[in-house]
């Protein structure tokens, strides 16, 4: 309920006197997340047993009960049918999904077909004003339709970690279904190292980061920001 300088206060009106207090009981969602699963309706509410508190979305990161007019993503958001950790990594292969998909001005609320009675709301369609991207090409080869944009598929790069004092652990995906890539103490910070620059958006920044790790390497940490 409460933490002092000295003493934690729980929901019983208890106190336990502390000298250290960790904190490990995770965070909740905003109050827009929650206002916002309140505004869309029962449909999101009958969700909300698997998405607790997040914003449940379909296939294709639309809302629940948003009509296709409500995109969400990141660790606010999750699909029941199939959870992703919360990580920064879903995070931004979702956002370049949804980048793509309307880059490529998919109809993300198509109307069913004339005569149908399913409930099920259709996935974004296609504009076929627009040449198809190779990826789509692709997709649409493997669906034997390329009428719809296809659903979001993460692709687990790895998990990394850096442990401090030049060494870390690292588990990187080089393939799917093929043995990850395993290493701690140096080899894992060289793994860890590799990846993160290959991540950058620019060879400036690159350059900029491989100057910051050489200076800290021969000068030690710059702390007079601190």
């Amino acid at each position: 309920k409460q933490v002092d300088a000295n003493t934690i206060t729980l929901g019983d009106e208890s106190t336990i006197d502390y000298g250290v207090a960790v904190w490990a009981a995770g965070n909740g969602p905003l109050p827009i997340t929650l206002q916002l699963v309140e505004d869309l309706g029962k449909d999101q509410e009958d969700e909300q047993s698997e998405a607790r508190g997040r914003v449940a979305t379909d296939a294709w990161l639309r809302a629940i009960g948003g009509h296709g007019e409500v995109l969400c993503f990141g660790d606010c958001s999750v699909n029941p049918n199939a959870q992703l950790p919360a990580t920064a990594q879903v995070a931004a292969q979702q956002g370049e999904y949804l980048a793509r998909m309307m880059n490529s001005q998919y109809d993300l609320s198509p109307a069913n077909e004339v005569g149908t009675t399913t409930t099920v709301f259709p996935p974004p369609a296609r504009n076929t004003d627009l040449p198809l991207r190779l990826s789509d090409q692709i997709a649409g080869f493997a669906t034997q339709s390329s009428e719809y944009a296809k659903p979001f598929q993460f692709l687990n790069l790895g998990i990394l970690a850096y442990t401090g004092r030049g060494t870390a652990l690292a588990q990187v995906s080089l393939a799917p279904d093929t043995p990850n890539v395993q290493g701690k103490g140096k080899v894992g910070n060289a793994l860890w190292r590799s990846v993160y620059l290959s991540k950058q958006v620019s060879w400036r920044n690159r350059l900029l980061v491989l100057n910051d790790w050489t200076k800290r390497q021969l000068f030690g940490r710059d702390i007079t920001r601190l």
